[in-house]
């Protein structure tokens, strides 16, 4: 460890850190406002402004004065320092106890805001973790491991900037720890009792829930959001307020007051019909490593929806695939797969019958309360967009030991993946219906669409907050509750751009021609893919420049990434940021003169380069996505000119461009490379996408094409 003859830390201000909690402010907001002020100038924003707002946190409005942090992690501790089996930081004794008073604050923080600077939560939570873990309860550590895996998910060029810790260093460091949770078996104390168990957990609380409630089960404890404060059974306790504020938050609040190892969690007027559908939910939580149980919901229709998918994430869209993986069954002696009608299973309403493990939960759910705390609920969102933030977050989030099976393969995992996501049972033996007149639209409950043409789940999209029924509604009065609202920040929060539902029914959140595109430092230089609109914009400015061009007679080729496109998949690179066009020197005249005022009359904005020697179209004046049309040395001639493909047509190139590509990219331009990797770390720790697993990345880890086929001993 490094040694300090420093008599004070200046770490003092994490003391009173709590006092500047800001309720719910969602931190992905912020990121894009700063990088919509970092691109005020002509050419965009400058590299150095980009990693000094979002890379080292400077100026970004947060609870913590993360300045005075990384000036901390810069004095009292150094790379390379460290425990190389655990971390390669090391710091000093005033460094340590700083960083614990920090983690600590963090988990405090948490529960009502998210936090912005992902690369400073990353440097102060890997050292408490590191060196500090016996001061820390098991349920801290818990949660400081999940904040520390998204906050890793959520980086900014955090390898390339001055924090004292690299991805790798989490990553060694999440195989090593134990795993954040430790599921052990539930059995029921002997003589103990469902109030024992489960405590019902109720963010808003109607008069007419909180009956059924009562009438269900009565005698079991409950944490319930109330309006109005009145008598309340023995052992309930009340929270105000709980529609005027997310449900994120209410849950993340109320979770404290749980004392029971389970908790019956109710967001809407879904409940168990009786105690005994509870108990059966209690019984195969118990007898699994599971973190959440549930049962299918019949509504007053009669239709059935059991909520259960497999969520499809790739590339900034979410979708819902109803086929699972894996099921529990808790009779193996009844486990044939040859059975009909003539089989009869004797006994079976005494029974336990199988569930299917998913990785979406529906609005009233039985979970261990430890997992719940730790997972932790964003706090700025509101009813079932909180519960499906949540699933995604549990699910993607290494949570739980993976125990070796009967017929379990021993395999060298990727780094950081010794451990699973957690697992969610759907068990339809377990009969769940809502209560009367407090049913209302599910967000994604049902795969099939109405006569009426207009999905169950469009409410969930609207303005008006009353429209989801009074148990899951928030206050219509609170604007950040409106559903149209929520879904906005439930796809921000997750970098997300288009939404599939199990309707089938899309929407896009991305930009179009008309607005400021994605920020694109927010995504090119992590390494993830084009966001879907952005890349349907350089598409259409492609095809558009291209049409002008053959008719004011402007002969061009296509450069560099594009033109590596075509030759890897026909097609513009999902991780290129513009499109480059070689303008033939006699014809580049044509474009001050004509070609400018043509994409003005068309609507869009061609600007000269500070160089003179290239101009830039755009889709408007501030939308910063870019055909770069440059003035180049490089001799070719229009009269030889190849055709290749990109998007479905066909566009000018030189001959034989591959000799073109060799020198820029070199001799391995089939391989991918999205990002420059340290020399010192390329042999033993390469790493393609600055958020490891993510999934915008664009790697060798989920990009199959483009590696060695000799490396992989098919060749």
């Amino acid at each position: 460890m490094m040694k300090s003859t420093r008599r004070h830390s200046v770490w003092h201000w994490l003391l009173f850190a709590g006092a500047l909690l800001l309720f719910f402010r969602l931190g992905p907001v912020h990121a894009e406002q700063a990088d919509e002020e970092a691109e005020e100038a002509e050419e965009g924003p400058k590299s150095s402004d980009i990693l000094e707002v979002m890379a080292w946190c400077k100026g970004v409005p947060d609870a913590l004065d993360w300045g005075q942090v990384l000036r901390l992690a810069k004095t009292e501790c150094r790379f390379d320092a460290g425990d190389d089996d655990l971390l390669r930081i090391g710091c000093s004794r005033e460094g340590l106890a700083s960083a614990l008073q920090g983690a600590r604050v963090v988990l405090e923080v948490t529960r009502e805001q998210s936090l912005v600077c992902a690369n400073g939560l990353v440097f102060l939570v890997s050292v408490a973790l590191a060196y500090m873990r016996d001061a820390l309860t098991p349920g801290e550590v818990s949660r400081l491991q999940v904040l520390l895996w998204q906050s890793l998910q959520d980086n900014f060029m955090l390898d390339a900037s001055v924090w004292p810790v690299k991805t790798h260093d989490v990553l060694h460091m999440f195989d090593r720890l134990p795993a954040p949770l430790n599921f052990e078996p539930l059995g029921r104390p002997q003589g103990s009792e469902t109030r024992d168990m489960v405590t019902l957990v109720v963010p808003r609380c109607p008069a007419a829930l909180s009956e059924a409630l009562q009438t269900r089960f009565p005698g079991l404890r409950a944490v319930v959001g109330i309006d109005e404060a009145g008598r309340l059974p023995s052992g309930w306790t009340a929270f105000k307020g709980g529609r005027e504020q997310p449900t994120g938050s209410s849950l993340n609040a109320m979770l404290e007051a749980v004392e029971t190892p389970m908790a019956l969690v109710v967001t809407g007027a879904a409940l168990p019909e009786t105690v005994e559908d509870l108990e059966r939910l209690v019984r195969a939580l118990g007898q699994r490593r599971l973190l959440a149980a549930a049962g299918p919901l019949v509504g007053e229709d009669k239709v059935y929806s059991d909520f259960c998918y497999q969520l499809k994430l790739r590339h900034y869209h979410l979708g819902f695939d109803p086929v699972y993986e894996h099921s529990v069954i808790f009779d193996e002696t009844s486990a044939s797969s040859i059975r009909g009608s003539w089989f009869h299973e004797d006994g079976t309403e005494q029974k336990d019958g199988p569930c299917k493990l998913c990785d979406t939960l529906p609005p009233t759910f039985l979970a261990r309360t430890e997992g719940l705390r730790s997972v932790g609920f964003n706090p700025a969102l509101d009813g079932e967009w909180a519960i499906l933030d949540f699933s995604l977050r549990a699910t993607r989030t290494p949570l739980v030991e993976v125990l070796p099976g009967p017929r379990s393969v021993d395999r060298d995992r990727p780094p950081g993946r010794r451990y699973a996501g957690a697992g969610f049972a759907l068990c339809p033996f377990v009969a769940v219906n809502e209560v009367d007149s407090l049913a209302g639209p599910h967000l994604y409950g049902r795969s099939d669409v109405p006569f009426t043409g207009v999905s169950a789940a469009s409410a969930w999209f609207g303005e008006e907050a009353t429209a989801l029924g009074l148990a899951a509604a928030g206050s219509p009065e609170v604007e950040m509750l409106r559903p149209s609202k929520q879904s906005r920040l439930f796809m921000q929060a997750n970098h997300l751009k288009e939404y599939t539902g199990p309707d089938g029914v899309k929407r896009h959140f991305g930009c179009n021609l008309e607005v400021t595109n994605c920020p694109v430092p927010d995504w090119v230089y992590r390494g993830w893919a084009v966001p879907p609109c952005c890349k349907e914009t350089m598409r259409h400015l492609l095809f558009y420049i291209d049409a002008v061009f053959r008719e004011i007679g402007v002969r061009y080729i296509v450069t560099d990434g594009v033109l590596l496109g075509s030759y890897k998949f026909g097609g513009m690179l999902d991780w290129d940021a513009d499109v480059d066009l070689h303008i033939h020197n006699d014809d580049f005249h044509l474009l001050e003169e004509k070609v400018q005022h043509r994409a003005r009359q068309d609507g869009h904005f061609l600007r000269k380069h500070a160089n003179n020697e290239s101009w830039l179209l755009q889709a408007n004046d501030h939308n910063y996505l870019l055909i770069e049309l440059n003035k180049r040395q490089e001799y070719w001639d229009p009269d030889r000119v190849w055709q290749i493909p990109i998007q479905g047509r066909l566009f000018p190139a030189m001959e034989n461009s591959h000799l073109n590509l060799s020198s820029w990219y070199g001799l391995s331009f089939f391989k991918h490379r999205l990002r420059h990797v340290p020399e010192w770390e390329e042999e033993h720790r390469p790493m393609y996408c600055s958020t490891p697993y993510h999934f915008n990345c664009v790697d060798e880890t989920q990009v199959k094409s483009g590696i060695d086929c000799r490396q992989a001993g098919i060749c």
